[in-house]
């Protein structure tokens, strides 16, 4: 037998033998570490955070609901509630705002996503209706939910959030054996072919 053959044949039965067990990893089920329920009014032009400083690792995954009487905008963050109140303090700084600061402010929300896109992982609307959003971070981050109410109008809302944990980020785990398997499959093929080949002439 080729030695190139023997040598895939091993090369292949070990990453085979990798991606089924990523594969099985993948279908543990998530634990749940924690939940809250909650609900509240925003009061128009204002915005405000549902959950302020949540670490999250990749293993975990976090769900949300939210559900309003009127129209909010609704995002996940990536940075700590105390860096955006640390932004609008400078932001009022630099305009030599002398009198208590109007944290709450929709515009200067605003602004602050305006000036740093790159923290929105996730955005939407609702319209007295209910919306539903499940976020796996890709590394340790700070995370913070907040809606804002661009209109004039006092909107009630009620919102629930709950962790879970996994042994491994099950969809990046079952991405990978997706590739490992069949990568093992073609590696292995040959091998076995000769090795079948070579029973039947000892046979004969």
């Amino acid at each position: 037998m080729k030695r190139w053959t023997v040598l895939l044949g091993r090369g292949g039965t070990t990453v085979l033998a990798i991606g089924l067990a990523l594969f099985l990893v993948s279908l543990i089920p998530s634990v749940p570490t924690g939940s809250y329920l909650g609900n509240g009014y925003t009061n128009g032009k204002t915005w405000q955070t549902l959950d302020g400083d949540t670490v999250l690792i990749p293993q975990q995954t976090l769900h949300i609901a939210v559900t309003t009487n009127g129209t909010l905008n609704v995002y996940v963050l990536e940075v700590s509630s105390r860096t955006i109140y640390e932004w609008i303090t400078a932001r009022a700084d630099s305009e030599h705002y002398s009198g208590l600061i109007d944290f709450f402010n929709v515009t200067y929300f605003d602004e602050f996503l305006g000036s740093n896109p790159g923290l929105i992982v996730w955005q939407a609307e609702i319209h007295d209706g209910t919306i539903d959003y499940e976020y796996v971070p890709t590394k340790i981050v700070n995370v913070t939910l907040t809606v804002s109410n661009h209109s004039p109008d006092v909107v009630s809302a009620d919102y629930a959030w709950s962790l879970s944990r996994s042994v491994a980020p099950a969809s990046k785990v079952r991405i990978l054996s997706e590739f490992a398997i069949p990568i093992g499959v073609v590696f292995t093929l040959p091998w076995l072919s000769n090795l079948l080949r070579a029973r039947k002439r000892r046979k004969g």
